[in-house]
């Protein structure tokens, strides 16, 4: 019985890591540096799946910022995980509305300028940056700690 679990707490660990992996280890290795990060990395996935959590991505996440603080200015590493779940709620939009937030936040384009330059009505551009603004909202509330 015991094997059991530990085989599936295996498996867990295994494929959050193929999911978040490369995010966890980078943001170690901002603050920590190569060698440091891969420790670190490794016992927060196994903190992780250990608490038995069914989304790992927010635990994930929450136990890097908790971690990382002690090792590093506790703002700039909210910052980071702050830039994190904005950037995955921005991957999560579909393309279009993507690329109309992409266009008004980083391009600073206001919505006539997006409208001319994709062929989109002003109106249709107004309303899908308001969703994606939105959806990307409710993501990070998601994905923050508890």
């Amino acid at each position: 019985m015991a094997n059991t679990t530990l085989e599936h707490q295996a498996i867990d660990i295994r494929r959050a890591f193929d999911v978040h992996g490369s995010t966890i280890f980078t943001l170690c290795r901002r603050f920590l540096g190569e060698k440091n990060a891969s420790a670190l990395t490794r016992d927060i996935f196994v903190a992780v799946a250990a608490q038995g959590e069914a989304d790992q991505a927010p635990a994930l996440l929450d136990e890097t910022a908790r971690r990382l603080a002690t090792h590093a200015d506790p703002s700039a590493v909210a910052d980071a995980v702050e830039r994190i779940r904005i950037a995955d709620g921005l991957r999560k939009l579909t393309e279009p509305r993507r690329r109309l937030v992409t266009l008004a936040l980083v391009d600073r384009l206001d919505h006539a300028e997006i409208a001319a330059r994709t062929s989109t009505p002003a109106l249709e551009v107004a309303a899908e940056i308001r969703a994606g603004l939105s959806a990307i909202r409710n993501h990070m509330t998601a994905m923050a700690p508890v």
